[in-house]
């Protein structure tokens, strides 16, 4: 175990000397940075000349010497939280890039957002329970990223006020963060009533029969959403690989859930086995598609096939969903097709379609 001891450097022209600790060995921080020494902001004269120097030094000598058994006592229990103080300046913006955008455009727009609440400028020592409390209204009263005239929904602020709560979580597991803001945050709640949108047969049949020449692996994987149900980001982690077949050579996807970390598998279709083109031994099967391309690019492709609807990539899932509905699929079936683990998730899909017989009689009265 390391040794802590009390270091003095020379300062104000050898008037002053600066009191700091060495830890020998280097301890580490939880990014496994090296650290051996700890600045304390202490400084005594050098040559006290009367009593009130003298009473100086004794004094912040003790409080030197108290500083350095605290922390030999936290090596001995391995608290490093004291660690996490020297972090407080540096950048929070960075860490939610870092740490949040590996995600998905859930975390990439919540940090965004963030990023335009507080001016660009955000430190650690600046988040706390009034500043979480102020990005919740923040949320609930802005306009979106792309769409500048519209207010954002409801359901759009509950996801990246829980993306940005995740964060700041994170921030606090790795003991940067003192408190977890999280536990007394008020969250926005999601409304479960607004439908879900999604693409009818024959918007699906529009949408098949137009290609999207600016980069055909959108049209692909969203062509290949719509006949699985799988979610953007597992279409983005798709590889060949994933791509198995049985004895009777009919085809189906074996992966984990990104969401969930579910294993799964899945059989495929044979329009989804169609829409994937030649098959390869390796690699990933839509290579040329992002985030942010599918973000940008499926609103172009919608428009050039002349749907009148706001149709994001997540709503090929609903598709997949209601489509099966449609077709009688119990709903024990379609949750596991779409991974729920609970089927209290897939039955928001039948409450949409109960909602389009009640309005199918009403226009029969």
């Amino acid at each position: 175990m390391s040794r802590v001891i009390l270091k003095y450097r020379n300062i104000s022209q050898g008037k002053m000397k600066s009191i700091y600790l060495e830890f020998n060995p280097a301890i580490h921080d939880i990014k496994g940075n090296s650290i051996r020494y700890e600045c304390l902001n202490l400084e005594i004269y050098t040559n006290p000349e009367n009593s009130y120097q003298f009473k100086h030094n004794r004094s912040v000598e003790e409080i030197a010497e108290t500083i350095r058994c605290e922390r030999y006592l936290q090596l001995v229990r391995h608290d490093y939280s004291f660690l996490a103080k020297a972090r407080l300046d540096e950048d929070f913006l960075e860490y939610f890039r870092l740490n949040g955008d590996c995600h998905g455009a859930k975390y990439q727009s919540s940090r965004l957002h963030f990023e335009r609440f507080c001016k660009g400028q955000c430190k650690f020592r600046d988040i706390n329970a009034s500043l979480c409390e102020r990005f919740r209204l923040y949320l609930l009263r802005t306009k979106g990223l792309q769409h500048t005239k519209k207010k954002l929904s409801k359901n759009s602020a509950s996801a990246y006020f829980n993306a940005f709560l995740s964060i700041v979580h994170f921030a606090y597991r790795d003991n940067i963060l003192s408190e977890d803001y999280t536990t007394c945050i008020e969250k926005i709640k999601w409304n479960h009533d607004i439908p879900k949108e999604y693409l009818s047969s024959a918007e699906i049949k529009q949408l098949a029969s137009t290609p999207y020449a600016d980069n055909p692996d959108v049209y692909r994987a969203g062509m290949f959403s719509i006949y699985t149900g799988l979610r953007r980001s597992d279409i983005l982690a798709l590889r060949w690989e994933n791509i198995h077949h049985d004895r009777g050579r009919k085809a189906y996807i074996r992966f984990r859930i990104k969401k969930t970390g579910t294993l799964i598998q899945l059989p495929l279709s044979l329009p989804a086995i169609r829409v994937l083109g030649e098959s390869k031994s390796e690699g990933k099967i839509f290579p040329m598609i992002t985030e942010s391309i599918l973000v940008t690019h499926v609103d172009r492709w919608i428009s050039k096939a002349k749907i009148r609807k706001h149709i994001t990539f997540h709503c090929f899932r609903h598709t997949f969903a209601m489509q099966l509905l449609d077709k009688g699929v119990d709903i024990y079936t379609i949750a596991a097709l779409l991974g729920h683990r609970q089927v209290s998730s897939t039955q928001n899909y039948a409450k949409m379609t109960s909602k389009k017989m009640i309005e199918a009689i009403v226009k029969m009265e």
